[in-house]
């Protein structure tokens, strides 16, 4: 009974924990609840792919309304990459099971690291002028349209497949195709997750890879954590924003790493 009512307390703890970072700093919640489930619960990579997605769709419910309160949201202009990623997320579900997902924890933790150190280094707004200066985004501006339907696929296939949240790199599209703030670009891509995330967790679910006892203790855990993680990045100016963002995802960066290597978290 103790050992049940301590899980119990975890698993709302992990969601709360997942919810105020992706709510703080967009993102996902798979590096938080895969590693958990997988380890800690001895759940397969496939079940915990399912039920992280399913998170990811309540904290981008929760905290994208908050930031849509706060008129940090424009929907109207990502509405293709939305109903792209719903698809695209269906269709990763169905590929995920049976696939190794070692190469892909390693290109995440990789990915994730190397994005986190350089947000802490130079903010948000120099690192926007520095990749602008060496990258034109130009063609893919001129042709939102064919930019948005092919990025929705992507991400949305991703999401489903490998169980992470469209929200963290969505937001870079939205700054660097869309020429978002940082504040609208967050809250945007984190009301776009209810609808991505949660094509991918009911792809899932279909097909019996999703853990629904456990997914409810954490998506109340997740769903009070994303609330007060978006009422706090509403309140924060986008340069100390942008540099949280970054210790955040160094964190998860790491917290894959540690995963992938064997160690307990």
């Amino acid at each position: 009974m103790v050992d049940e009512s301590l899980s119990q307390f975890l698993i709302l703890l992990v969601g709360c924990s997942s919810g105020l970072s992706v709510g703080i700093a967009s993102g996902t919640a798979e590096s938080f609840i895969v590693p958990f489930l997988t380890i800690y619960l001895a759940a397969s990579v496939y079940q915990a792919i399912g039920t992280s997605l399913l998170i990811d769709g309540i904290i981008g419910g929760t905290a994208g309304v908050i930031f849509l309160l706060k008129g940090n949201v424009k929907f109207k202009s990502v509405i293709l990459v939305v109903i792209t990623g719903i698809i695209g997320a269906a269709i990763g579900g169905i590929f995920t099971t049976g696939t190794p997902e070692i190469g892909l924890k390693i290109a995440i933790a990789v990915v994730l690291i190397t994005l986190g150190v350089t947000l802490l280094r130079g903010g948000v707004k120099r690192n926007v002028e520095y990749v602008n200066s060496k990258i034109s985004f130009n063609w893919f501006k001129k042709r939102k349209v064919f930019s948005s339907t092919i990025f929705g696929l992507i991400v949305g296939f991703a999401s489903g497949f490998s169980g992470m949240g469209s929200s963290g790199i969505v937001t870079f599209f939205l700054i660097f195709i869309m020429e978002y703030d940082l504040h609208t670009s967050i809250g945007t891509s984190l009301l776009m997750m209810l609808f991505i995330a949660g094509s991918g967790a009911l792809s899932h679910g279909l097909q019996g890879e999703v853990i629904w006892s456990i997914a409810l203790i954490a998506g109340i855990g997740a769903a009070i954590g994303g609330i007060l993680g978006s009422l706090f990045a509403n309140k924060i100016d986008e340069e100390k924003l942008g540099r949280l963002i970054g210790g955040i995802i160094v964190i998860l960066g790491l917290l894959v790493t540690f995963n992938i290597a064997g160690f307990s978290l």
